[in-house]
């Protein structure tokens, strides 16, 4: 009898074949046939001690007769490990078991096989503790016993949601109808979902429930490791391949700054855009003129890693990064396989989803001062509904702004679409130097009691001083009002909890997007309870608040962050960036031209919003031919930029800054 296993290489197999053979008697012998697909990033050490386990099969179990093992350089996802084992498969009936199951229970092969022929089953099901979960066994409308088993076997009703597909949890099965089955299953449906659920489609979809009965084991005879393994190790299901090929995070080739960029088919784009959407962009900060107009890439095709390819082809580092929401690069594998498994139980349901509950938990666990969270869909969104929630608890109307929260703060007056009675409850300003600091701690203390909160997202270019921060903290105490800290940039950048953890003050209100989830639209407004919990009052609502897949991949960017040196490192190299792109800077009289934090150096050619723009487009023209990408203020490391990347980003920018200064 063939035992089929599809394994990443972690040791779990050992306990997976150790209790097997432990637990399940057969009259006749084994050939063992598995498959070694290098997902989860599986430590060397524990691939090489269960190869070496699986060399000794023979010698610790003498029914092995034979071991196949099929080490694959590169992952190949499930569905391609269960296609090569098809191709092994020799005997008539075999056992499958991936490599994160102990058996708990006796099993007798004799037995089964003889009642798999008998009732010309399919498949016999080893029934375990993760398929039997919720009473799937015990509901009398779901399940009956088949009579004249020596087994003692259960068959599912239609009913059940687990009645018409060929599960890949440990089963016997009768080869020839197994695998063809399996087969075209995987040939014939959507590749994103999970085999298991696209078989049961193709079942269904055929009509075969009655050609592929399946049965299931009475008693509980296996339980899950994996869900273990991975929550110890920090990994995250992976049913597909990664990649292709090789993930593409090193260096594009280098261009030449004598030749404009070849952009045709940017343009056309361009074209088709201006007569059907108002500002050719969704986003404000993505329009042409924020860049290099003309000199730059306007449409990108792709990206992968820190690389992005514009739809001329061009390959560039890249320094915009979505604009810092791509913190973990693009494609990430771990958010990339997680969007994958998760597609194919729908993206948006008409009640409240498990989802939303571990997510909030994930999130609440990241964040130090957060005790209860909402989640929407855009940073603007969040801080407009932090102002709501201040308004409701002080009652109080009236708000100061430090830097810019979105579109929907009601500032602006009948030239900004907003009416004067609501434009006149609102102030901005910028803290463009120490001096405006000054400025807005005076505005404080006089709005003094009208104010409901103070909302602050620190500048860009410049760190605020810690005196500055602990009197605006001391001011909002003093008043009753509300600090609300905008972390839509700097959440997941600067710390978890973003500027206010990184620089010591203490936010009543916490509002996140763009890193939270690594790219994926999702934001977050978080909190203690006292205030949080008036939210339930308010008539604060969003329809895709709930939306599975954001949320799914947030708990994997929050674990990402947590089991990585992900802080350091984008720390590290942006003072790279800024230290070595600075010494040209000032080698060639233009002085220090990157300023502010660490792992998002912002580009200041000059304290003149004027003149700045003026050289700073010329900069990101030289640059972008010379195959790299930056904004004309802030810029953005991720997890995937390298050291090398940064070396050569300094190496293009002496000669750009060259072609300036000529």
């Amino acid at each position: 009898m063939d035992i089929t296993t599809t394994s990443v290489g972690r040791d779990t197999l050992l306990t997976t074949y150790g209790s097997f053979f432990e637990n399940v008697s057969y009259s006749g012998s084994y050939r063992v046939v598995v498959t070694v697909d290098p997902a989860y990033g599986v430590e060397e050490d524990e691939v090489g001690e269960v190869l070496r386990f699986l060399d000794d099969l023979p010698k610790r179990y003498p029914q092995v007769r034979e071991v196949v093992v099929e080490r694959l350089p590169k992952q190949i996802g499930l569905q391609g490990a269960l296609s090569l084992l098809f191709a092994h498969a020799k005997t008539p009936v075999g056992v499958h078991v991936e490599d994160d199951w102990r058996f708990t229970a006796p099993v007798d092969l004799d037995a089964l096989i003889s009642d798999l022929y008998a009732q010309d089953s399919t498949q016999i099901v080893l029934t375990n503790s993760h398929v039997a979960r919720g009473g799937t066994f015990e509901r009398p409308d779901e399940v009956q016993e088949v009579a004249g088993t020596s087994g003692r076997l259960l068959r599912l009703n239609r009913s059940s949601w687990a009645a018409h597909y060929l599960p890949l949890c440990p089963h016997l099965h009768r080869t020839d109808r197994w695998a063809p089955t399996v087969a075209k299953a995987l040939a014939l449906t959507d590749g994103l979902q999970c085999p298991d659920e696209r078989v049961r489609e193709r079942v269904l979809a055929e009509q075969a429930r009655d050609r592929h009965n399946v049965l299931w084991t009475r008693d509980v005879v296996a339980e899950d490791l994996g869900r273990e393994w991975l929550v110890r190790r920090a990994r995250y299901k992976a049913i597909t391949a990664e990649h292709a090929g090789e993930a593409e995070t090193g260096s594009v080739t280098r261009k030449s700054g004598d030749e404009p960029l070849e952009l045709k088919r940017s343009a056309g784009l361009r074209s088709r855009a201006e007569g059907l959407i108002p500002g050719m962009t969704q986003t404000f900060q993505k329009r042409p003129e924020n860049f290099a107009d003309g000199e730059y890439p306007v449409y990108a095709e792709r990206g992968r890693g820190s690389i992005l390819w514009d739809v001329d082809g061009n390959a560039y580092v890249d320094f915009v990064m979505a604009l810092g929401a791509a913190s973990l690069g693009y494609d990430h594998p771990a958010m990339s396989n997680v969007i994958r498994e998760r597609l194919g139980r729908g993206v948006l349901l008409s009640l409240p989803a498990q989802t939303e509950i571990t997510a909030a938990e994930e999130l609440v666990r990241a964040v130090p001062g957060a005790e209860m969270v909402r989640f929407l869909k855009t940073g603007a969104e969040a801080c407009a509904a932090s102002l709501r929630l201040a308004r409701h608890f002080t009652g109080r109307d009236h708000v100061l702004l430090a830097g810019y929260h979105g579109w929907h703060d009601q500032l602006g007056g009948p030239s900004a679409g907003v009416p004067v009675s609501a434009a006149r409850l609102g102030e901005r300003f910028t803290l463009d130097s120490p001096d405006d600091d000054v400025r807005f701690l005076a505005a404080v203390r006089e709005r003094g009691e009208q104010l409901a909160a103070i909302v602050l997202s620190t500048p860009y270019h410049r760190v605020l001083s810690a005196e500055f921060l602990d009197e605006l903290r001391a001011a909002c105490d003093e008043l009753g009002c509300l600090l609300v800290l905008d972390e839509i940039v700097t959440g997941f950048r600067l710390a978890p909890g973003g500027f206010g953890q990184f620089r010591g003050v203490r936010a009543d209100i916490l509002c996140f997007s763009k890193g939270i989830a690594g790219g994926m639209p999702l934001a977050a407004v978080a909190g203690p309870r006292h205030l949080m919990d008036k939210f339930a009052e308010l008539r604060v609502s969003t329809t895709f608040g709930g939306e599975l897949l954001s949320l799914e991949v947030m708990k994997v960017a929050l674990r990402e962050y947590a089991r990585t040196d992900y802080y350091r490192h984008i720390a590290a190299l942006g003072r790279q960036l800024r230290e070595g792109v600075n010494g040209h800077a000032v080698r060639l009289g233009f002085g220090d031209i990157m300023t502010g934090y660490d792992p998002m150096p912002c580009l200041r050619f000059d304290n003149d919003s004027a003149v700045h723009n003026r050289i700073a487009r010329q900069f990101l023209a030289e640059m972008a031919r010379r195959g790299f990408l930056l904004r004309r203020d802030v810029n953005f490391i991720s997890a995937t930029h390298t050291s090398a990347q940064i070396d050569d980003a300094v190496s293009a920018s002496a000669e750009a800054l060259g072609a300036l200064a000529g």
